[in-house]
């Protein structure tokens, strides 16, 4: 499978560059990683840092509120979190980024998945 998120560029509040961000894949990380995980894989400059999604967070979405996010939503969701967190100043040292259950909701709605 093939999902699309554009390469971007960031531009972060403690770095004189900007970062160049390219996504590389999504994986479970139940498989590989032993974590009950959706893993978003980018390289931020050069480093990979994963976007994971809790998979009771997307339970419980499903359950509650009716919402079935796709593989595609879940990488562009990945994405806007990661761009947000780059641009408040993180260091892309850090090997992986959670996304909590309010963040995914909020990012879902801003980018109109429900």
């Amino acid at each position: 499978m093939s999902y699309l998120v554009t390469p971007f560029e960031v531009r972060s509040k403690i770095l004189t560059q900007p970062l160049q961000v390219r996504f590389v894949h999504l994986a479970s990380g139940i498989a590989t990683r032993h974590s009950d995980t959706i893993d978003c894989f980018f390289f931020v400059a050069g480093r990979e840092v994963i976007v994971s999604v809790p998979c009771a967070t997307l339970t419980e979405l499903r359950e509650r509120e009716r919402l079935r996010l796709t593989d595609q939503q879940l990488a562009e969701i990945a994405a806007a979190h990661l761009r947000t967190v780059l641009e408040r100043g993180y260091d892309a040292t850090l090997a992986e980024l959670r996304l909590s259950g309010e963040e995914l909701r909020a990012l879902a709605r801003r980018l109109n998945f429900f």
